[in-house]
């Protein structure tokens, strides 16, 4: 299994597998911008900054990462997507992250 993200997150501290330990739902109107704030930031070799979270339904990912430092992701709420997750509880996922573009 492999979770996906499309830049270097501090939250992940350098973490390369974690554990899906849960699945939440939300509206981001419900969420604190604190929260938004950790969840979103991102630092790039050449850019940093914070990922955009449009209205609309979200799940928050819950991991334990293999340095034991847990973090969460949030990502747009399906039913298929939700079903997914909700059946992964207790898997291993690996983490990836995009390579930067190059110039």
């Amino acid at each position: 299994m492999e979770i996906k993200f499309s830049h270097n997150y501090p939250k992940l501290h350098g973490q390369k597998s974690a554990e899906l330990i849960a699945v939440r739902t939300c509206n981001r109107a419900d969420m604190p911008e604190d929260f938004i704030e950790y969840d979103t930031r991102y630092v790039d070799s050449s850019s940093s900054g914070f990922f955009p979270l449009p209205d609309g339904a979200y799940m928050v990912l819950v991991f334990l990462g293999d340095s034991g430092i847990p973090f969460t992701t949030v990502r747009r709420f399906t039913d298929e997507k939700y079903r997914y997750y909700k059946s992964n509880l207790g898997v291993m996922f690996d983490i990836a992250i995009k390579p930067e573009s190059q110039p």
